[in-house]
């Protein structure tokens, strides 16, 4: 019960609380919201992206990525839809640009 008492609950969304790597792609996405990032950009920040992308959508950040190709290269690219408890928007949900 002790524990209980002095545990520190946090609810909604507190970006703050995500340091290193993952805290300033998260900044980034904020910062850029509904608007596709280049992956070149994320890549800027950790060459691990991904990795770093996964763990924000374990944590419920919904996050969309494309693909598009330019003559023989594919480039990539993310944009954060809605945070933890927001809803999406349904021009996001159904992919629109």
């Amino acid at each position: 019960m002790m524990a209980e008492r002095n545990a520190i609950q946090f609810s909604g969304h507190q970006p703050q609380l995500f340091t290193g790597q993952k805290g300033r792609i998260l900044e980034l996405l904020l910062s850029n919201k509904g608007n596709w990032v280049p992956a070149y950009k994320l890549s800027t920040i950790a060459l691990q992206y991904g990795a770093r992308l996964l763990e924000l959508r374990a944590v419920g950040y919904v996050i969309q990525n494309k693909t598009e190709r330019v003559g023989r290269q594919v480039h990539g690219a993310f944009r954060l839809v809605a945070c933890p408890g927001e809803t999406e928007s349904l021009s996001f949900a159904k992919g629109g640009r």
